[in-house]
């Protein structure tokens, strides 16, 4: 009974697992800041096929989030309701930029990516 209860648990929590995007980039450069981390930001739109891609499946994937959660802080900006932060630009979405926690621009991704390769990307930068 006890092994049934944990293995429950187990189950649960790694569905409840997911991505803790930062309210905004200004918050993320001062979590990174305090957590000595880099920011990940990924510039989507709605109903954008790549953007539901890397949510519905690379995001969902417990190595993806892990690496994203323990070695970034990640935020989400929509290019057509938010503001877009100085310096990172896109020609489609989804788009990711890498930035130091000052704002120093570190890696740019310009498209989704299958979950080997956004692996690689994120070992690519994460500190």
């Amino acid at each position: 009974m006890n092994k049934t209860v944990l293995a429950l648990s187990l189950i649960a929590s790694c569905a409840l697992a997911e991505i803790k995007w930062a309210p905004s980039y200004d918050a993320a450069l001062v979590q990174a800041k305090k957590e000595k981390k880099n920011v990940m930001v990924m510039l989507s739109r709605e109903g954008c096929p790549g953007c539901e891609y890397m949510e519905d499946v690379v995001f969902e994937e417990p190595a993806i989030e892990d690496t994203i959660n323990k070695g970034f802080v990640p935020v989400h900006i929509d290019t057509q309701k938010d503001k877009i932060p100085a310096g990172l630009g896109y020609i489609g979405t989804p788009t990711f930029h890498f930035v130091s926690a000052k704002g120093e621009k570190l890696k740019r991704h310009d498209g989704g990516a299958n979950i080997p390769t956004f692996m690689g990307i994120l070992n690519s930068v994460k500190k």
